[in-house]
């Protein structure tokens, strides 16, 4: 991990902090899937006792980002081939009626806040700030599920949303990526403008189709490096 002072305002939840900044430092991959790492030494980086970081690693363990290792630390859960395919599933299910529903109504006002998301992309992109990208990639599509307004639909879309950052954050770790995120996104917005809500639908069901399986690739090419090694 970076040597970054990660110590914590004593006014907020301890546990709730720690909680927050070790999902970070997973998010941003300063704690390393398939490493073993300490509590004692954790506690003492954010500068509190064991007990909250230990309540802050039992909650990331229940949401499957980490598990503990008898006797020898807590190690953070490497992202699955089948849990790339389980999460996309639930996306293109959801994600692609979000889209037919919410393109024939589509405001002047919607398009624009879409479009501002989609610049900040491309910033983000030039200063390869992939933390960032995944911020504003997220916030696109949780937007549009917003637009749609059906609670039961945004519950489900934040119950996939700290795997989907995870996930979004590997995806792009080529910056190429980035830049075909970008496309996909721009030829969304196009539709949408259009009001095609089939070629809108089409366009979501391509974008979500390649980042799986450019997330799966990056998945197998380190799985085959690390037999190499």
């Amino acid at each position: 991990m970076k040597n970054v002072d990660f110590r914590i305002s004593r006014s907020k939840s301890l546990k709730e902090k720690s909680y927050e900044i070790l999902k970070d430092l997973i998010f941003t991959g300063q704690m390393v899937p398939g490493n073993l790492y300490n509590e004692t030494s954790l506690a003492a980086k954010l500068g509190v006792s064991r007990t909250p970081v230990r309540e802050a690693l039992l909650e990331l363990s229940r949401e499957g980002m980490t598990s503990f290792v008898s006797g020898r630390g807590v190690m953070v859960q490497q992202i699955t081939e089948e849990q790339i395919r389980e999460v996309y599933e639930i996306r293109k299910l959801v994600e692609g009626h979000i889209i037919e529903e919410i393109t024939a109504s589509v405001t002047t006002e919607n398009l624009a806040r879409i479009k501002a998301i989609i610049v900040k992309q491309k910033k983000m992109a030039e200063k390869n700030d992939l933390p960032a990208f995944i911020r504003a990639d997220r916030e696109m599509h949780f937007y549009m599920s917003l637009k749609h307004g059906n609670h039961q639909i945004d519950l489900i879309m934040l119950n996939i949303r700290d795997q989907v950052h995870r996930m979004g954050i590997k995806n792009v770790e080529n910056s190429d990526r980035m830049w075909r995120v970008i496309e996909e996104h721009t030829a969304i917005l196009s539709a949408m403008e259009s009001k095609d809500k089939k070629a809108a639908y089409s366009s979501m069901i391509v974008h979500l189709c390649n980042s799986e399986e450019a997330l799966i690739s990056t998945i197998r090419n380190a799985q085959r490096i690390s037999l190499i090694v």
